[in-house]
C-alpha cells in the first residue's frame, strides 16, 4: 500500500458521516479535546517489517456483505487523538454534532483499497504499535408503502350503495445503506503478520 503524504489542503469533512443530515443543515463539528501529537505520530508511522492482513464485512439478518474491489479502507496509528475521534465519532454518528478532525491528523494514515470482491486487504511495512482502521460498507435494507388503487363499495337489499372503503396495494422497495466499520489492530514485533477481521 501507499503511504499518503502529508495534504494540507484536504478538507475533514470527508471524514464525516451523515452527509445527507449536512444537506439541510449545517452540523456542529466536534473535536477531540486530546491534543494532536504530531511528532509521536510521525515516528509510529515510519517505515517498519510488519504487514496487517485480513478481510473486512457486515453481516445484517443473516446476509454477509463485503466491501467491492478496491473500495476505500484506511490505517490510521491509535493513539489517543485518533481513539478519542473514534469514540466521538460512535457517539454522534446520528444528530446534529458529527466528529472530526484535524487536516494534519487526517494526513497521517495509510490509504488502502480492498483486493477483491470478498473485502480482501493488506498493509505492509509497518512499526510494531496499534492501529486503528476504518472502512465502509453497503448493504440493503427493505422498506414497503401502500398506495390506494381502488374503492369497495357496500349495497343493501336494495342495491343501494350504503358504504365504501379504499383498496390498498402494498409494494416493497429495496435502497443501500452504507455502514462504518473498524478495528483496532495491535502489532508486537518487527516482521509479525496479524491478520484481522473488520466487521460490526
Amino acid at each position: 500500500m501507499k503511504r499518503s503524504t502529508r495534504q494540507a489542503f484536504i478538507i475533514a469533512g470527508l471524514l464525516l458521516t451523515g452527509l445527507g443530515a449536512m444537506a439541510q443543515k449545517a452540523p456542529t463539528y466536534v473535536y477531540p479535546e486530546t491534543p494532536f501529537d504530531e511528532a509521536t505520530t510521525a515516528k509510529q508511522m515510519e517505515e517498519g517489517t510488519a504487514i496487517i492482513s485480513g478481510t473486512a464485512k457486515i453481516k445484517k439478518r443473516g446476509t454477509t456483505y463485503y466491501p467491492g474491489r478496491k473500495d476505500p479502507i484506511n490505517l490510521f496509528p491509535a493513539t489517543p487523538y485518533i481513539m478519542e475521534f473514534a469514540e466521538l465519532n460512535k457517539k454522534y454518528r446520528k444528530g446534529k454534532k458529527v466528529a472530526t478532525m484535524t487536516n494534519d491528523a487526517f494526513s497521517y494514515r495509510i490509504e488502502g483499497r480492498t483486493m477483491d470482491d470478498r473485502g480482501t486487504f493488506e498493509f505492509r511495512g509497518l512499526k510494531p504499535g496499534k492501529y486503528y482502521l476504518v472502512t465502509w460498507i453497503d448493504y440493503q435494507k427493505s422498506a414497503s408503502y401502500s398506495v390506494q388503487t381502488g374503492t369497495s363499495v357496500g349495497y343493501n337489499y336494495y342495491g343501494q350503495a350504503v358504504s365504501s372503503w379504499p383498496i390498498y396495494t402494498s409494494y416493497t422497495y429495496k435502497y443501500d445503506v452504507e455502514m462504518e466499520v473498524s478495528a483496532v489492530v495491535e502489532v508486537k514485533a518487527d516482521g509479525e503478520r496479524v491478520t484481522v477481521v473488520v466487521t460490526n
